[in-house]
C-alpha cells in the first residue's frame, strides 16, 4: 500500500510538477531583434520546474545572419533549438531637410547628401547610382542643379533607393589677403583690399568675417589673422594671414632684405615702404630685372626732330611726390620733362632744383598724376651708406640699365668698381667714383648698382686719353639731394 502511494506520488510529481517540454524546436528571428533571454520562452511546465532550466545561447551569433543552435539544460536532459536569424528589412534612408549643396571640383560621398541610414546591419553600405554604375564618390566640375539617385544596401542584399536634388556650387573666393607689418599703436584696416566672390551669390565682400581676437596691436609679436566667407549654400572659405607688430626700424630691416614687400604685404609705420632692398645672393641679371621699376627715362621734345634725353632713378615716394634723381647737366636744360617709367607710362615732371657742387639734379612728379596700377609697382633705389663706405678699390661687379620710352631696354652695360672715391681733375676737382662700366651719350643720370641691388653711384661722364668712366659718388648724391629737396631719403 505504501509503495503504491509512493509510486503514485512520484508519477504525479514528474508529470505535473517536474516535467517540462520545449516550447518550440525551430524559430526564425529578424536580424537586429534581440533573442529572448527568458527561459519560459523555451520551456513549458510548472513555473518552479521551468526555472530550473539553464539557457545556453553561446553558439548563437546575433551579429550575423545564419542558422544556429541554442540549448536548455534541465536536469540530465538537454533540449536543442534551431534558431535561424535572417534579415528581411531593407535599410531606411534618412533624408535631409532644406537645400543640399555640394562643392564643385571636390569629391563627395553619400554622407554629404543624406542625414544617415537606419538599419539593423551596422555595415550597411551606401552609394550613388550614376549612369547605371554604382559609385562611392561623385564629383561635378560645373555649378548647377543635379538629381542624384541614392542607394543603401545591407549585407543580406536588402536595398532601398531614392532621389534627391542637389545644388553644385563653388565655395567663395577670398582675394586680397595680405600679411600686415605695423608699428605698435597702428590701426590697420584688415578689410582694405579683401574681397569675396561666389559664382552663385556674387559679391560677398560685405559678409566677410574677420577674427582678430588674438591680436594685440600695442604689444610686439606675431599674431594670426583669420578671414571667413560663407555663401548661401553654407560653403565656407577660410584664409589666414599674419600680423607682425614691431618697431619701425625692425620692419624696415625686413624690407631692406626683401623679406616683405609693400606690393604683397601691408606695411604701416616703416620709414620707406617702397625701398627695393637687397638680395642675399649676388646676381646681376636678376637684380637688374627686379630693380627695373626704380629706373626712369627723361625726355624733352624740342620740336622739328630735336630732343633732349637722359636717365634717372627714383629716390623717394611720398604722399605727394615721386622724387627722381639725375644729373644736373641733364635736367637743367628744361624746366619740365616727360618722365617715362619702366613699363612705358609717361607722366609730366618738373625740375625741383640742381646742385652747385656735384652734377646732381632732382625732378618731381605729382603722385596723383601716376596711375594707381603703376604706383603699386614702383620702388626706390636701395641706399646703404654703411655698406658703401666700406667699399674701396676692388673688382665688385656693377652695372647700369637704361630703359626706353616704350617699356623696353636701350641697353645694359656691366663692368667693375675701380675705386669708390677717386680724385677727379675737372668740375672743382671733387672726388668721384671710377668704374669700368662703359658710358655713352644718354646714360647720364643712370643708377650704377651692384649685383645685390645697392646704389653705388650715378653715371656722370667719361674722359679720353686714357679712357676712364666717372660717376657721382653716393655721398655726393645724398648731400646734393638733401640741399635740393630739404630732406634726406631713408639711408641704411
Amino acid at each position: 500500500m505504501c509503495i503504491s502511494l509512493l509510486m503514485a506520488g512520484m508519477v504525479f510529481f514528474y508529470f505535473y510538477i517536474y516535467r517540462v517540454v520545449p516550447v518550440f524546436s525551430e524559430a526564425v528571428c529578424e536580424y537586429g531583434d534581440p533573442l529572448s533571454q527568458d527561459i519560459t520562452d523555451y520551456l513549458s511546465g510548472s513555473d518552479w520546474s521551468v526555472h530550473l532550466g539553464e539557457l545556453d545561447l553561446s553558439q548563437v551569433d546575433e551579429g550575423h545572419t545564419g542558422v544556429y543552435q541554442a540549448s536548455v539544460y534541465h536536469g540530465n536532459t538537454t533540449y536543442t533549438y534551431t534558431i535561424t536569424i535572417q534579415d528581411t528589412v531593407p535599410p531606411e534612408i534618412l533624408w535631409r531637410d532644406g537645400r543640399i549643396c555640394l562643392p564643385a571640383d571636390a569629391s563627395c560621398r553619400v554622407e554629404d547628401v543624406i542625414e544617415g541610414v537606419s538599419d539593423a546591419d551596422p555595415l550597411t553600405e551606401t552609394f550613388f547610382r550614376w549612369d547605371g554604375a554604382e559609385q562611392k564618390e561623385i564629383r561635378f566640375d560645373q555649378v548647377g542643379e543635379y538629381e542624384l539617385e541614392i542607394c543603401a544596401r545591407d549585407r543580406a542584399g536588402n536595398e532601398s533607393e531614392g532621389r534627391v536634388q542637389v545644388i553644385v556650387d563653388t565655395p567663395p573666393r577670398l582675394e586680397g589677403i595680405r600679411n600686415f607689418y605695423c608699428v605698435p599703436g597702428s590701426e590697420p584696416d584688415y578689410l582694405e583690399a579683401v574681397t569675396a566672390w561666389d559664382d552663385m551669390d556674387g559679391d560677398l565682400t560685405a559678409q566677410i568675417k574677420v577674427d582678430d581676437s588674438e591680436i594685440e596691436l600695442d604689444r610686439e609679436g606675431v599674431y594670426p589673422l583669420r578671414y571667413l566667407a560663407e555663401d548661401s549654400c553654407g560653403l565656407e572659405t577660410v584664409a589666414e594671414a599674419r600680423i607682425m607688430v614691431a618697431e619701425a626700424e625692425d620692419i624696415q630691416e625686413l624690407i631692406g632684405w626683401r623679406q616683405i614687400d609693400y606690393r604683397k604685404d601691408t606695411v604701416l609705420g616703416a620709414p620707406n615702404i617702397y625701398d627695393a632692398g637687397v638680395s642675399e645672393q649676388e646676381n646681376m641679371e636678376e637684380t637688374l630685372e627686379y630693380m627695373r621699376p626704380t629706373f626712369v627715362h627723361l625726355y624733352y621734345d624740342k620740336g622739328r626732330g630735336g630732343y633732349s634725353s637722359g636717365s634717372g632713378y627714383i629716390m623717394e615716394i611720398t604722399e605727394e611726390y615721386i622724387y627722381i634723381c639725375s644729373n644736373r647737366h641733364v635736367v637743367e636744360k628744361n624746366d619740365q620733362w616727360d618722365i617715362y617709367f619702366y613699363e612705358g607710362t609717361k607722366v609730366r615732371g618738373r625740375v625741383l632744383g640742381v646742385s652747385d657742387g656735384y652734377d646732381v639734379g632732382v625732378v618731381v612728379v605729382n603722385r596723383g598724376d601716376v596711375p594707381e596700377r603703376l604706383l603699386d609697382q614702383l620702388m626706390t633705389v636701395h641706399i646703404d651708406r654703411t655698406y658703401w663706405e666700406e667699399l674701396d678699390q676692388q673688382g665688385l661687379e656693377v652695372a647700369l640699365e637704361r630703359i626706353d620710352r616704350e617699356g623696353g631696354l636701350i641697353h645694359v652695360t656691366t663692368g667693375n668698381l675701380v675705386k669708390i672715391k677717386q680724385l677727379f681733375e675737372w668740375n672743382r676737382q671733387q672726388y668721384h667714383t671710377e668704374v669700368t662700366v662703359e658710358l655713352v651719350h644718354g646714360d647720364s643720370g643712370s643708377a650704377i648698382i651692384d649685383g645685390y641691388g645697392n646704389l653705388i653711384c650715378m653715371a656722370y661722364a667719361f674722359s679720353v686719353k686714357p679712357t676712364r668712366y666717372w660717376c657721382v659718388p653716393l655721398d655726393g648724391i645724398l648731400d646734393s639731394y638733401a640741399r635740393i629737396t630739404g630732406h634726406m631719403p631713408y639711408v641704411y
